[in-house]
């Protein structure tokens, strides 16, 4: 007489701290996160496909007017002048600023048109039924993009423009505006409507085979098994510890390589770009040919001179205290992986997830200095330029990106996790 046993559970690893898990379908509503670092490993989300479908069709269809409808017209003493946004991303390059300029172009207006037709190509591929291998490269492109398709963030920058402007011209809004308000909620609607794990679950190969797992496993390592960064998939470590995944065809490592001497290298790039991005000017305005140059912080300054206390504390914050809370974030991390520091992993963790998520923010000022050197263009009356300091800024902002996305966070727990540590099998909220 044979005895049906129940199947046996997929595995489940963390990205954040490579915890060995069953693997779990939460109920709608609830979302699965790891007991040990508080990841959220993933949501529950209805009708995934045909929503993102329509959300992101909405955002291409309002592209166009966006970014080349004119966004803002200004006026003074008659004289009027008005920008489309794809003119105010190019105005760098006027100013002589090329690797500016081109940074502009890239977060502001190729990668959100890319990221928007691939995110609707994938969920139209998706709905039909297709499952050409294009569909897993183009998903696998979005995990990567995602944090540098910035429309939000140059959305902001147009608010803060107005406000900043709007002592000095009265201000008529276009069409463009209002496009390109929709172009960024549906940007974000898209990318908040979409269920990964559902969409690769549906380029899964039928004849993937189980994988065993030792109950005595307590992280990936442990078991044997690694997971790929393109699409999370659990694979076996091969012989040599890398290879390539099954289902989207990235490189598999059972860490990130050479993920912390990368960062070290970054992180203190970015601390010697800190200095001449904070001393020098980043804007020169000429008012009646007389030019006024100005740092970051005397920018800060006037806000709060002129009673614009919000906007004041935006830009300091995004300007001045997250490029610093990234830097010394990191090295914190850096410290604690080198002298294998026990305390507060779960705490560093969350910071490092913070430190990714807000590390774009800090392009507020570059889009606002574009936007301005864009619009603010009277002659001999009124003009702004950029200075030497936004070229230092945007390369603190770009090294600490990348510093926060090369970093490998299963290292701070590989080098403070005893190995008789056991875990739980998940936890659901």
């Amino acid at each position: 007489m044979s005895i049906d046993h129940p199947p046996t559970p997929k595995p489940l690893l963390c990205p954040g701290c490579d915890l060995l898990m069953a693997d779990v379908t939460p109920p709608p509503g609830h979302t699965v996160r790891c007991p040990r670092c508080g990841r959220r490993l993933h949501k529950w989300k209805t009708n995934s496909i045909e929503k993102t479908m329509a959300i992101s069709l909405t955002g291409l269809l309002l592209y166009l007017p966006a970014n080349f409808m004119p966004l803002l017209t200004l006026d003074i003493l008659g004289m009027n002048t008005s920008s489309s946004l794809f003119a105010s991303t190019l105005s760098m390059f006027n100013q002589g600023q090329y690797i500016v300029g081109t940074l502009i172009v890239l977060c502001g207006f190729f990668l959100p048109l890319l990221l928007l037709a691939l995110i609707f190509s994938i969920s139209l591929a998706l709905n039909r039924g297709w499952r050409h291998p294009w569909v897993a490269r183009a998903l696998t492109s979005i995990h990567h993009l995602r944090e540098w398709a910035m429309v939000d963030v140059y959305l902001i920058g147009v608010f803060v423009t107005i406000i900043k402007i709007s002592h000095m011209a009265t201000i008529y809004y276009d069409i463009g505006l209002f496009c390109f308000i929709g172009l960024v909620l549906s940007t974000i609607g898209a990318l908040s409507a979409m269920d990964q794990r559902l969409f690769w679950s549906r380029l899964d190969s039928e004849d993937d085979h189980p994988l065993s797992v030792s109950d005595r496993a307590v992280t990936g390592a442990d078991a044997g098994l690694c997971l790929c960064h393109g699409c999370e998939k659990v694979v076996p470590i091969s012989s040599n510890g890398a290879g390539r995944c099954p289902r989207c065809g990235e490189q598999v490592h059972l860490r990130k390589k050479d993920s912390l001497n990368r960062t070290w290298a970054l992180v203190i790039t970015a601390v010697i770009l800190t200095l001449p991005a904070n001393i020098l000017p980043i804007m020169e305005v000429d008012y009646f040919g007389v030019p006024d140059r100005s740092t970051i912080m005397d920018g800060i300054i006037y806000f709060f001179q002129e009673g614009s206390y919000g906007i004041g504390a935006i830009i300091l914050t995004a300007s001045i205290l997250v490029p610093l809370f990234k830097i010394f974030g990191l090295i914190l991390i850096l410290i604690t992986i080198h002298f294998r520091l026990p305390g507060r992993r779960r705490q560093k963790t969350i910071m490092l997830r913070f430190i990714e998520f807000i590390g774009r923010w800090s392009m507020l000022d570059i889009f606002v200095i574009a936007l301005l050197c864009a619009l603010v263009r009277f002659g001999f009356l009124s003009t702004i330029n950029a200075a030497p300091a936004v070229f230092y800024f945007a390369g603190v902002v770009v090294c600490t990106m990348l510093a926060a996305t090369s970093f490998d966070s299963r290292l701070l727990w590989d080098a403070t996790t005893s190995s008789n540590q056991q875990p739980n099998d998940y936890a659901a909220t």
